[in-house]
């Protein structure tokens, strides 16, 4: 067994605690993140004119981009395929904006929120 200096064993607390800070960190981000998510889903959704529909989308589709490039610490995978099923959602909402189709786009909404549903309670 190798004994570590006190100089070591200070580097080694310190990468700890910065690894447990970064955690809280990511975690809040996402905590934020999800949150605004949140608001502007139901902006979007109480949205009476296209143009105001497209601006919680449009925010929508930022939060997720940021979101999207979090390390989610507990499962990964899950987390990216949750992910993934949202950009593949919001096309969907896009598209039907880009066709002026209100009823669509919110239809569309709608089916996200059963993904994030879905994917919360994968996630725990």
């Amino acid at each position: 067994m190798f004994k570590l200096s006190c100089h070591h064993r200070a580097n080694l607390l310190l990468c700890a605690s910065l690894l447990a800070v970064s955690s809280f960190a990511q975690a809040g981000e996402i905590k934020m993140l999800m949150k605004d998510m949140k608001l502007a889903m139901q902006g979007a959704m109480a949205s009476t004119t296209m143009p105001a529909l497209s601006s919680y989308v449009a925010r929508l589709e930022r939060d997720v981009e940021q979101v999207s490039h979090q390390a989610y610490r507990d499962d990964q995978p899950t987390y990216d395929e949750g992910m993934q099923a949202l950009r593949d959602e919001l096309a969907e909402v896009d598209q039907a904006i880009r066709a002026n189709d209100m009823t669509t786009a919110k239809n569309a909404l709608r089916r996200i929120d059963g993904t994030r549903k879905h994917y919360h309670a994968l996630l725990g």
